[in-house]
Formats: C-alpha cells, sequence, structure tokens
C-alpha cells in the first residue's frame, strides 16, 4: 500500500506530491489545490481510519491545534481512509472537528501512497510554497507540542499548549 520506509522522497524540504483527494461530495481535489485555499497558510493533511485507536486518541489534539492556531497559521485537512460516510461518522462521533475533511478510501489509498503513509495516524505539514516541512507518525505529546510552537512562532503568535501540563495523555504511542 505505502512506500518503503527507506524512501525518503517526503523529507522535509521536498516538494508534496500532488496527490488527488476526494471531496466529501466526491469532487477530486489535489494537494496543489488544498494548499492553494490555504490563503498563504501551510496545511497539515491528517491521515487517520476510523478503526484506528492511535488516532482516537490523537484526535482532541488535532483539534485542539486548529482551535488554537487554524485559520491564524496553519489549515488542517483531515484525510479519512475510509469512505465519506464513514469519514462523517468518525467526525459526529468524536467531537465534530472544525476542520475540512477529505477522504482517501480504499482500496487504491492514492493520496496516502503518494504521502508515503505506512500508519496512522499520519501528518504532514505542506508550506504554502508546497514542500514538506514536517512529516510524523502515531501520537508524540512532543510532537504536537513542537508543530503548535512552530505554529504561532512563525506568524508571531502567543504559543499556547496544545496538550495541558496537566493532561494524562501518554508521550507516545505507535501507529
Amino acid at each position: 500500500m505505502a512506500r518503503a520506509s527507506s524512501d525518503l522522497s517526503l523529507s522535509p524540504g521536498t516538494a508534496a506530491p500532488d496527490a488527488p483527494f476526494l471531496g466529501l461530495s466526491g469532487e477530486t481535489l489535489r494537494t496543489k489545490d488544498i494548499v492553494a485555499g490555504a490563503n498563504g497558510l501551510p496545511v497539515l493533511f491528517a491521515f487517520f481510519k476510523v478503526s484506528c485507536p492511535t488516532c482516537k486518541l490523537a484526535w482532541p489534539y488535532l483539534k485542539k491545534l486548529n482551535a488554537l492556531y487554524g485559520g491564524h497559521a496553519v489549515r488542517v485537512v483531515g484525510v479519512c481512509q475510509n469512505d465519506a460516510t464513514a469519514g462523517k461518522a468518525f467526525y459526529e462521533e468524536f467531537g465534530k472537528a472544525t476542520f475540512d475533511l477529505t477522504v482517501d478510501p480504499e482500496p487504491s489509498f492514492t493520496a496516502s501512497n503518494a504521502f508515503g503513509v505506512e500508519a496512522v495516524p499520519h501528518l504532514v505539514l505542506v508550506s504554502a510554497e508546497g514542500t514538506i516541512e514536517r512529516v510524523t507518525t502515531g501520537w508524540s505529546r512532543k510532537e504536537i507540542e513542537g508543530l503548535g510552537r512552530a505554529l504561532a512562532a512563525a506568524r508571531d503568535l502567543i504559543v499556547r499548549p496544545v496538550v495541558e501540563a496537566d493532561d494524562p495523555v501518554r508521550d507516545f504511542q505507535p501507529g
């Protein structure tokens, strides 16, 4: 399904693949269109699968990241590896995310393969210029906090915690 771990084509500084995604109405969106629609902000592509326990763990923190920095420092786009119906149901069940949803359904996983997704959640930050800035797989408290700090710093925003200091969430969980 996905690229081999040794494929470094999605390293920070390389061009993001111009992959096709499906909108909830069935329209085709390409990476370049999603990035262009972010109005000069970087785009965080958050690949997930509705049955993934680590995705469920990370979900509230993606929502918090979007609440803190969405529209000001980043555009968050969820990429569901299930169909649109399952993706919408996941959004409803886990708190109506305020960010955009696209789908990359089975069996082809065209966008996921283009982005080298081997496990989910898989987060890829793409600059407004279309280059890869950051790639993270699984849940990492340190990574999500670092992402929040980097987004805030890039726009001279006040840094706010994505994960509160007293939050008992684990530090790491593989995807």
